[in-house]
């Protein structure tokens, strides 16, 4: 599922991954209470029969939904609630969007960005003895511990407690899945609305074929009536001939 904090409040909206509303809630905390109070509020509250909402062991909340929406996620795409003047909304604080745990900017030194042999590789050899080498330029010891920890599990906020490489996985497995959905929902709507063109057509089209046989008909009909008059035509000229 995903909660949508409205700006300026606490209205929270449930949506499936198809981004339908199943269920909305307008929380409203009240003077003295706690964060305990806050989930008391919205487990009892229509959110509370798709999923259950709690507080991990750092403290921030979490939704876990039902089997019955499995693979639902959960995401608040903006807040502006202040808190105590910090700066912090309440959903950073809650933990339920990410904005707590990320970097504010992040950018590659200059100097390292120019010429990538000044990216620091090596370790620190501290059993290396008075006059020898305890950090080389050939070391990358350094950078097989960076390769090791993208799949150490650590705490990436409301992602939760997982490496860097199985979230990466999670983020672009997510997009392929929501490729994949909007490609099929696109075809299924294709299908409905070539179906509603062919239901108008045949209400209120016109059938060429059908038309057309009834042309033929008409003209058939226009012809013989046409014989009929001028066979009477010319009994009507013999008789006027008889009768002088």
């Amino acid at each position: 599922m995903s909660l949508l904090v409205l700006v300026r409040g606490h209205a929270i909206m449930l949506r499936d991954g198809a981004g339908r509303l199943l269920a909305q809630y307008t929380l409203a905390p009240v003077a003295g209470g706690t964060f305990g109070d806050l989930v008391t509020s919205l487990n009892a509250s229509p959110l509370g029969q798709f999923g259950q909402v709690s507080l991990d062991a750092t403290g921030r909340m979490r939704f876990a939904a039902n089997p019955t929406v499995a693979g639902a996620s959960l995401s608040i795409p903006g807040d502006s609630t202040d808190r105590a003047g910090t700066g912090r909304s309440f959903t950073m604080i809650a933990g339920l969007t990410g904005g707590a745990s990320v970097l504010q900017s992040g950018k590659i030194r200059p100097d390292i960005q120019g010429n990538t042999g000044r990216l620091p590789l090596a370790l620190l050899d501290t059993r290396a003895v008075p006059g020898g080498i305890a950090l080389g330029s050939t070391d990358r010891t350094g950078a097989a511990g960076y390769a090791d920890a993208q799949g150490k599990p650590i705490d990436l906020g409301v992602a939760g407690t997982v490496s860097v490489e199985k979230l990466a996985a999670q983020v672009l497995g997510g997009a392929g899945s929501s490729a994949a959905l909007a490609k099929m929902r696109l075809t299924e709507a294709t299908a409905r609305r070539d179906d509603a063109v062919n239901r108008r057509d045949s209400f209120s089209g016109v059938n060429i074929d059908e038309e057309l046989s009834q042309m033929v008909v008409l003209q058939n009909s226009y012809s013989a009536a046409a014989r009929v008059i001028s066979t009477v035509n010319a009994m009507y000229d013999t008789l006027l001939t008889m009768v002088r």
